[in-house]
């Protein structure tokens, strides 16, 4: 296969969601992972955000990451609104990061807009934290198929920062291959309410479904660039490492074979380009903002990672909810999945951890490969650090150093940042600038995905959400 965009790469990262993983463990208990919340310790170069996470879903895309622990049974919404409240303060209280300012909170899911009107208390809780300030982001997510206008209500009235929906694609016959609703029903009146009292309204778009055109990329990006209340747009890569139910479709010829390698390549490559010739600029992972519809004192605020995880081995991004993680010093602590599990613990007062899932590894070697994820790039300062502290290794030293020889890296001055080309490869950059034992991480999850697709393909597990849930995948693969 020849290199993609002159580039070392043959084809596109086939995951780009949790790279903080760590190898399965095998003796934590609760007890240890309680204690790593209380040990880790707060520093001058430690940040602070909050991860709240909504494991409720009324529709089933085959695409979706976070499909294992979405859950239909909507009645039980309010009272999962004041556990998820509840296990916030309670990994507060215990931290180090209680009272310290906070960046950010994100509120994703799953769809939050199905907790309806008990969001309320959520902001309200979130907003009464110990650290929150007036310049804290935050961030919530929604379904336009469900949302109604009293939870848009409620976002306006606790002045969330930003609001932001799943488009994935506008072509119906390829929303109908997902298993999506064929057409983006009410969508401008629900931006057109939203723009009452939201500074930031976000479409989320991802590249590298079967029947996708670079035409068809390009001509949903300027639909949203050209959006009179759209100011922010989310392009992600298709990860079907993730994703085992469209794998199984693609297997089984139920949806055509997706687009080539170099196709998906042009896809990512155009898209910033386009949003780049827009005048937009990157503020995120994959997301890239007006500046002219947003302001200055909005977009200074920004964190820009969209508490996906941790941006270095000092930082607290704690995760509340079934399904959540969180990412802070010495430790990788991942919530169960089992939405039903998880608020019986909870009602305990209990912490449901997946245990397995669990790593007290420290990861001193994290802004190296987070920084590619990162918009604000990463200091010449830092990386200097890094290499002085023994905290990266040669090899690691090495590879960046060839990324900036290749182009895939640039040296802005004070600080590297990924060049276009870099951003397409995005995912192949973090994966690589891990070391060895955690590559190998990564790449038994991708296995894992297809290993996952052949078996709902044969009918040999069933074909419900909990077949995308990891922490019962041994349950499937004997």
């Amino acid at each position: 296969m020849n290199n993609l965009l002159h580039a070392r790469f043959v084809d596109v990262a086939k995951n780009t969601i949790d790279y903080w993983m760590k190898p399965d463990s095998s003796c934590l208990d609760e007890r240890q992972i309680i204690e790593a919340f209380k040990n880790a310790e707060w520093s001058d170069n430690s940040t602070l955000q909050l991860y709240l996470h909504v494991p409720y879903c009324a529709q089933k895309c085959t695409f979706c990451t976070f499909s294992g622990g979405n859950s239909l049974d909507f009645k039980t919404a309010e009272k999962y609104a004041d556990l998820l409240i509840w296990q916030m303060r309670e990994f507060l209280s215990i931290s180090s990061a209680n009272g310290k300012n906070i960046a950010s909170v994100n509120i994703g899911g799953g769809s939050p807009d199905l907790l309806r009107g008990s969001i309320g208390k959520v902001l309200s809780a979130v907003r009464g934290l110990s650290g929150f300030l007036d310049e804290t982001e935050i961030s919530v997510e929604f379904t336009l198929s469900t949302v109604t206008d009293e939870f848009i209500d409620e976002l306006i009235k606790h002045k969330v920062t930003k609001a932001s929906f799943g488009v994935q694609v506008i072509d119906p016959k390829v929303r109908k291959y997902l298993q999506m609703p064929k057409k983006l029903n009410g969508m401008d009146e629900v931006c057109e309410k939203l723009a009452e009292g939201i500074p930031i309204i976000n479409a989320d778009l991802v590249t590298g479904f079967p029947g996708q055109t670079l035409k068809s990329v390009i001509d949903d990006l300027r639909f949203f660039i050209n959006h009179p209340h759209i100011n922010s747009i989310s392009s992600y890569l298709l990860t079907p490492g993730a994703a085992p139910k469209l794998v199984a479709d693609i297997e089984s010829g139920v949806v055509p074979s997706p687009p080539t390698q170099q196709e998906q390549a042009l896809f990512r490559l155009h898209t910033y380009a386009e949003l780049l010739r827009h005048g937009w600029v990157r503020k995120g992972t994959n997301t890239y903002m007006n500046p002219k519809k947003i302001g200055s004192d909005v977009l200074q605020y920004v964190a820009g990672n969209e508490c996906i995880g941790a941006r270095r081995y000092e930082d607290f991004l704690i995760g509340c909810g079934a399904q959540a993680i969180s990412s802070i010093p010495g430790a990788r602590i991942e919530n169960t999945v089992d939405v039903n599990k998880w608020m019986k613990e909870a009602e305990e007062m209990r912490h449901s951890f997946a245990l397995e899932k669990c790593s007290l590894e420290p990861q001193y070697d994290m802004a190296i490969w987070v920084f590619p994820l990162m918009a604000n790039g990463l200091l010449k300062s830092e990386f200097e650090n890094l290499a002085s502290s023994g905290r990266i290794d040669g090899d690691q030293i090495k590879l960046f150093h060839e990324f900036i020889s290749e182009g895939l890296i640039v040296d802005g001055g004070n600080s590297y940042n990924l060049s276009i080309v870099g951003e397409v490869f995005m995912g192949h950059l973090v994966r690589s600038l891990k070391k060895t034992r955690d590559q190998k991480v990564i790449d038994e999850y991708i296995d894992e995905g297809y290993v996952l697709g052949s078996l709902l393909k044969d009918g040999k597990i069933p074909r419900s959400n909990s077949a995308n849930d990891r922490q019962k995948v041994k349950e499937f693969i004997k």
